[in-house]
């Protein structure tokens, strides 16, 4: 009798254990559902997508809203997004990663061994870790559009203009062709900025203009075609690309912001990103377009230690050197082009107070996230265009939505 009633008893429990997780589940993606949504309601974005992998498989995924404030086009799980600087980790990151590995990198070395440019410059003595940890004491960012347009608002000579060309061959943007040689101006004044401490964390993107020039000079390949024949094609993410309007339809691409300044235009399918966009469109630093859907096959590789479905993209102590602390007993987060959470431990950590302190990922400009926490085994993605219509816009920054997606996302 007692055997009968310890099975009856094993039974029922495990049975109200799998409702209360059900119901948990559900709860969960309704909070989801709720703050997406409330992002909406109070114009943090026009839309938005959302996908959330766990326990082996997508837990989650949705879209939201529209791809305007006029409510006319809905966000589709196929449309693009531009992902801003989270082009840094699933463009210049995971290229540089590959090229470690297949040319021996040393990451003490000094970059300039490889870009001679810098060789005469202030930065000759940059190592690979302190650029890619944001520790090298480069500047944030060069505002390139302000050296483009004339005081009348007119463009200066070989910068830009409205027709195509042999001389303006690049398209970037619906009616903007860009110089052929620009794109050596820009390098120039990467090269001539000046330097800030060495040592002290600034968040800087220069070092990932350059990451193309490195990666063509060791692979004999174009960045874009490096990315496309080692994760891109075999990973058959067909809808991650660069230059989304040469490849896509429009109403495809999500809108990203009508830009009253430089381009005089409504950003749609060309990056946002204004030094990307001067390089013409492909950079380590921004330039990427995708939805959910062709983002998570390389989060969930880089989960899973550089292996996805059988097959090894990059070695396991490669996965963990890039995604680990840099210089894990300083002040200095980050990890080797990966973000991380803040060191501090209290209520307002960076991302997100529930993650694991082995997590990483990165944000973008643009509205754009990825996280991965090995620790919880799962990845978020989340893509909006919050710069729509202005990147005045403020509200996903204050309603703190993505850090509370990820609180619910991983709270398990």
């Amino acid at each position: 009798m007692n055997k009968i009633f310890n099975i009856l008893f094993c039974i029922f429990t495990c049975y109200f254990a799998e409702i209360n997780a059900q119901n948990k589940s559900l709860t969960n993606s309704l909070t989801i559902k709720r703050l997406v949504n409330d992002g909406i309601r109070n114009k943090a974005y026009p839309g938005a997508q959302l996908l959330i992998f766990s326990n082996d498989s997508i837990q989650f995924h949705q879209s939201f809203g529209f791809h305007t404030y006029d409510s006319i086009t809905k966000v589709g799980s196929s449309d693009l997004y531009d992902l801003a600087s989270v082009t840094k980790v699933l463009a210049g990151t995971l290229a540089f990663m590959k090229l470690y590995e297949l040319y021996d990198i040393d990451l003490d070395g000094k970059v300039s061994a490889y870009i001679p440019s810098l060789r005469r410059s202030n930065k000759k003595q940059t190592s690979f870790k302190e650029v890619l940890s944001h520790s090298a004491g480069w500047l944030p960012y060069i505002a390139h559009q302000n050296f483009v347009r004339k005081k009348n608002g007119g463009f200066k000579k070989r910068t830009l203009q409205s027709q195509k060309s042999k001389r303006f061959p690049t398209q970037i943007s619906d009616s903007l062709f860009l110089f052929g040689k620009y794109q050596k101006k820009i390098m120039r004044r990467i090269r001539k900025t000046k330097m800030s401490t060495l040592g002290t964390y600034k968040y800087s993107g220069l070092w990932f203009f350059l990451i193309p020039e490195l990666t063509e000079r060791l692979s004999g390949l174009s960045f874009a075609s490096f990315l496309k024949k080692h994760f891109s094609d075999p990973l058959k993410l067909e809808q991650l690309t660069f230059l989304p309007s040469k490849r896509f339809p429009k109403q495809q691409i999500v809108p990203t912001e009508y830009d009253g300044d430089f381009r005089k235009q409504l950003v749609q399918g060309w990056v946002h990103d204004e030094a990307a966009a001067l390089m013409g469109g492909i950079s380590g630093n921004a330039g990427l377009f995708s939805n959910a859907a062709s983002i998570a096959p390389i989060l969930e590789m880089l989960l899973n230690n550089g292996n996805y479905r059988g097959k090894v993209y990059l070695r396991k102590e490669t996965v963990t050197l890039f995604t680990q602390r840099a210089y894990p007993n300083g002040a200095n987060r980050r990890g080797l082009g990966f973000d991380k959470p803040s060191v501090t431990e209290n209520d307002v950590r960076y991302p997100s107070f529930l993650v694991s302190p082995s997590s990483y990922g990165h944000t973008g400009f643009t509205g754009t996230l990825i996280w991965i926490d090995p620790e919880k085994k799962g990845f978020l993605i989340f893509l909006s265009n919050r710069v729509y219509p202005s990147r005045n816009q403020r509200g996903l920054y204050d309603l703190n939505i993505r850090a509370q997606l990820l609180d619910h996302a991983f709270e398990n």
